[in-house]
């Protein structure tokens, strides 16, 4: 395997994916659909092949993107799911707008501008633009304001070149405990739905929850959840973690993602030696050093300096020194038999050890979305 591929790689769990997908499906029942959420590369675990994973389950109705590029990739890779654009896909450039309209790309909308686009470029390909309104219900972020959006409403049905699919919007607090914010907004939004009344076709999708807000909230489910991180097995925080299984005690995530090297050079270094760019670490004792071809250019954060820890040889050894562009150091003084070509796991499992991405987080003073999604993509994503 390390041989056989770069200098670090990803591992993708596919019997991970699919019991993460099971286990949200059996919790939200048969009558909400599921959107798989695969932005971003699928949170730095590999765009196509978490789709791929995500339709051959059989469980997943929808898939999310960021841009219309990702879904555009998706297509050309044979993905037949539908698909929406969750953020932003440069309206006015119409080559891709009619590629996506043609291969049934759906897209988030929230600009009158934007709608009149996809009105045009749907008639320039005599067929429908579908469209997903998104409201700000309190999120401050993309979105269109209440007091607007029956007028851009009205516009979608009137139009004989748009197909309002679905009406949505997204939470602000919803990995927090307090939920208190998150039904001022769930009653923002139910308040549109209701003012609107006849006009919304009752074959439309309503969806504002994530991971955070289906596990929690079961309330806030309607016709539609847009699965993000639990997806990949990781919580969206510790609260909502405590929250949901006090609740549901079965109810169990299994991270997918497991990233690897293997070490390039060990040396062994007398007491009083400096280590690495600017002296920081300095041996108290006779140090044996392993030395790894990674560094922030992967992702591997620089804050992790003198933090961080690996597992090699299935125990945990501390990272020394400054994180480099490509490489790194551990001290690896108490395993036996280290030896260049050892392979070094930087999240994921290896014997009885463990490092997961909350760990690094936790290390770095950022969330696990961030560790995972910063794995440079041009490592390479294999399924296993």
């Amino acid at each position: 395997m390390k041989q056989a591929l770069a200098h670090s790689w990803v591992e993708i769990s596919e019997r991970a994916l699919v019991s993460n997908i099971r286990a949200h499906r059996r919790l939200l029942g048969s009558d909400t659909k599921l959107l798989a959420v695969v932005k971003s590369n699928a949170y730095g675990h590999g765009l196509e092949l978490v789709a791929r994973v995500a339709q051959k389950s059989g469980q997943v109705d929808w898939l999310g993107v960021a841009s219309l590029r990702e879904a555009m990739a998706l297509r050309q890779a044979g993905i037949r799911l539908p698909i929406l654009v969750l953020s932003y896909y440069h309206p006015l450039s119409q080559p891709e707008l009619k590629d996506g309209i043609k291969h049934n790309v759906s897209f988030m909308v929230y600009e009158l501008k934007a709608l009149k686009t996809l009105a045009q470029v749907a008639q320039q390909v005599a067929t429908c633009a579908r469209v997903h309104l998104k409201l700000e219900t309190g999120m401050a972020r993309l979105g269109v304001s209440i007091d607007k959006a029956k007028s851009y409403l009205r516009y979608i049905l009137r139009s004989p070149y748009l197909k309002l699919e679905g009406i949505a919007s997204h939470f602000a607090t919803a990995e927090s405990r307090d939920q208190t914010f998150l039904k001022q907004q769930l009653n923002t939004y139910k308040k549109f739905i209701k003012q609107a009344g006849g006009l919304v076709p009752q074959d439309t999708l309503q969806h504002i929850a994530g991971t955070a807000a289906s596990t929690a909230a079961p309330e806030a489910r309607l016709s539609l959840v847009r699965l993000g991180i639990g997806l990949y097995g990781l919580w969206p925080s510790a609260a909502n973690r405590q929250f949901v299984q006090a609740r549901h005690h079965r109810f169990r995530l299994q991270p997918s993602l497991t990233w690897k090297t293997q070490i390039i050079e060990v040396q062994d270094l007398p007491p009083g030696t400096a280590v690495g760019y600017d002296r920081t670490y300095v041996t108290g004792r006779a140090t044996r050093m392993a030395v790894m071809p990674v560094g922030y250019w992967d992702g591997y954060d620089r804050a992790l300096s003198n933090k961080g820890r690996v597992l090699i040889h299935g125990t945990l050894c501390p990272v020394i020194g400054r994180i480099c562009m490509n490489i790194f150091m551990a001290d690896v003084t108490g395993l036996k038999n280290v030896k260049v070509g050892d392979e070094v796991v930087l999240i994921g499992k290896q014997g009885r050890g463990e490092l997961t991405a909350d760990d690094m987080a936790d290390k770095t003073g950022t969330i696990n979305y961030e560790i995972v999604t910063r794995i440079n993509p041009l490592l390479p994503r294999v399924l296993v």
